[in-house]
């Protein structure tokens, strides 16, 4: 009875294992549902909606300004669209990953019949599943390749379902689905060569005459399509000049994945001709692994895959563009995989040194392969959430008619340790070019009025401890431009990099002209009020400052904190979370200071929270007094109790 169980596992394993690959797939990009808007311009679903009828989306180019014809992916972004234009995101975000499984569990069966074997085909959709490479062509929500590569890989499954003589509708299926793959984007034609060789695999099946030359209907139809594309009036020039060998150095490292990651230090800064012939060697060394111990016929179709997918990114992209393209390698990872799990699959193969080599590889794969995948998902976590936060103050403030001025706010955010040596490795966050606002309204239809702008001296050296490099929105500004530049917005909100790669958005306060009704509730000496004074939930505090007479260089604001009539700890720190020295405050104005206390300095407990002004070099204190003009103790002015 128990040895039973071993035939029955083995003639089910192509289900158990599409359940494994369902499970692994879905718990890698399940958490991108959240992601929102990722990199791209949001005003494109704007242009996607003028395109409002089927016979104008098919006549005409993708929306205007873009250069490529490709129908069905206007068609796609319409069904994630609300009649508003507001984008599901999570909607955008499920189809990529829809798109991902289908063709994860498509690759093993379309591969065993290319006549792969069972277990490297299988071992490759599991390093298609897992491949870090592939997180940065889905956990976009607008790229078009993981569709492309799911129609692809479904056609060829129908196709090969005719070839073992299966009724005639199978054959229109795989044609069907293969246009498909072809209006959503052109990179689907040079993968027409797999048709062809199926045809030729299976040319001894007895199918009807006229059909033993099936595949030159899939060729007839890419002829077709490249007439319709060349005949468009498409823009020209936008993706650059190709043939540039820095592009094609890029697009080879990820063939031989994992080893351009462990050799990343040590080639990152060589010539690209070089780095090309050593990624050709290395993967030349790794087909004839293949043809050797797996298969000739799988190592002669895994590179004509690749060089299919990867020729025409040469040929058509520049190294501008290229290198922040790390989705790109995605289709070209279907035959990437073949390579990788014919190495693996020697773990079952007989022969111990065999064996052993196999283990070898599938461990330090698969292990490079989640490593590198934990890291991409952090970082777009991270960089997801809080754009996130960014959209809720906007969409939030719409209707006060708000603006709002972001500082700090991240552009993109780039891996210190890149996991390859060429390239952007990173998410690009909120691109400067756009307005924070766009964002906003193609996510939820509202959004206040925004700005960015950026102070480098403000959290420099946090910056400098976190894990990620950053390049943030907007130009570099000094405090009395900044001071000036924050009259004109509602509030204030800037970027704070948090240990371990968090990052938050504080409300730090706004600038405003003085409210001569609003009476003081204390004065330092004849040159500041505190207007107003409030310990807030969520351990901040909300400071009004009215500035009466300019102050001097190195004064500073500190907030102290007293526990049974003992001092606990204190704070010092500019106004506005540091971006104003008081020095830059002009007279006549309402300076609204909010501070987010670092509670996590402090026991559990009540506290009096106190604060006032002094100067950094002297350290000399303003005289404090209250509104009648009676001298506070230590000049500090208690202004209520925190409890933590």
């Amino acid at each position: 009875m128990k040895g039973a169980w071993a035939p029955r596992l083995r003639r089910n394993a192509h289900w158990w294992f599409a359940g494994l690959l369902t499970v692994i797939t879905l718990s890698v990009y399940g958490s991108a549902l959240h992601f929102g808007l990722i990199w791209d311009d949001p005003l494109y679903y704007q242009r996607v909606m003028a395109q409002s009828s089927l016979w104008q989306i098919i006549t005409s180019p993708q929306p205007p300004t873009y250069q490529f014809y490709r129908p069905l992916a206007v068609i796609c972004a319409h069904l994630v669209l609300s009649p508003a234009g507001v984008v599901n995101a999570p909607l955008a975000h499920l189809l990529q990953i829809g798109a991902h499984l289908i063709a994860t569990l498509a690759l093993a069966p379309v591969l065993q019949g290319f006549k792969v074997k069972a277990a490297p085909a299988r071992l490759a959709a599991l390093f298609f599943a897992l491949s870090p490479l592939s997180y940065y062509g889905v956990a976009w929500q607008q790229n078009q390749q993981p569709l492309v590569l799911m129609f692809l890989l479904v056609s060829l499954l129908a196709a090969q379902q005719f070839c073992r003589r299966k009724p005639l509708a199978w054959l229109g299926f795989s044609l069907g689905a293969y246009v498909a793959a072809l209006l959503i984007q052109e990179g689907a034609a040079p993968y027409v060569f797999a048709f062809l060789w199926l045809g030729r695999l299976n040319r001894g099946e007895k199918l009807p005459g006229r059909w033993r030359w099936w595949p030159l209907v899939h060729v007839g139809v890419v002829a077709l399509y490249a007439l319709v594309w060349l005949s468009m009036p498409l823009q020209r020039g936008v993706t650059g000049h190709g043939f540039q060998p820095m592009v094609l150095a890029f697009l080879e490292q990820g063939l031989v994945f994992p080893l351009a990651s462990g050799l990343n230090t040590w080639i990152a800064s060589q010539p690209a001709w070089w780095l090309i012939g050593l990624f050709a060697a290395l993967w030349l060394l790794l087909s004839l692994g293949v043809w050797k111990w797996v298969s000739a016929g799988a190592a002669l179709f895994s590179n004509v895959w690749v060089v299919a997918g990867l020729l025409p990114l040469w040929a058509g992209l520049s190294w501008d563009y290229a290198q922040n393209g790390a989705r790109l390698v995605y289709p070209a990872m279907a035959g990437i995989a073949i390579v990788w799990g014919g190495w693996m699959s020697l773990a079952f193969a007989a022969g111990r040194w065999k064996r052993l080599l196999g283990v070898m590889v599938l461990v330090s794969v698969l292990g490079s392969s989640l490593w590198q995948l934990g890291q991409a998902r952090q970082i777009y976590q991270n960089g997801t959430s809080h754009l996130a936060q960014a959209v809720d103050v906007l969409s939030s403030g719409a209707a006060a008619g708000q603006r709002l001025l972001f500082v700090n706010f991240p552009d993109r955010l780039e891996m210190r340790a890149s996991p390859y040596p060429l390239g952007f490795w990173g998410i690009f966050v909120a691109p400067v070019v756009q307005n924070l606002s766009d964002y906003a309204m193609a996510e939820t239809g509202r959004s206040a009025a925004s700005d960015s702008l950026a102070a480098f001296v403000v959290g420099t050296g946090d910056r400098d401890k976190w894990p990620y490099r950053v390049a943030m929105r907007g130009i570099d500004t000094a405090p009395a431009a900044f001071f000036e530049a924050a009259r004109s917005f509602d509030t204030v909100y800037l970027t704070d990099y948090l240990p371990g790669g968090a990052l938050r958005l504080s409300e730090v306060g706004s600038i405003r002209p003085s409210a001569a009704a609003l009476a003081p509730q204390a004065h330092f000496s004849d040159t500041v009020e505190l207007a107003k004074a409030e310990v807030l939930p969520a351990g901040r505090l909300r400071l009004t400052w009215r500035c009466l007479k300019p102050l001097r260089a190195d004064d500073t604001i500190f907030v102290h904190f007293w526990q049974g009539g003992e001092f606990v700890t204190g704070a010092d720190g500019d106004s506005l979370g540091g971006l104003v020295p008081l020095s830059a405050w002009q007279a006549g104005t309402d300076i609204l200071d909010i501070h987010t206390l670092a509670s996590g300095l402090l026991s559990p407990g009540t506290y009096e929270v106190r604060v006032g002004i002094y100067n950094r070099s002297t350290g000399e204190r303003y005289p404090a007094f209250t509104a009648e003009g009676a001298a506070l103790s230590d000049d500090e002015v208690p202004i209520g109790n925190y409890t933590r």
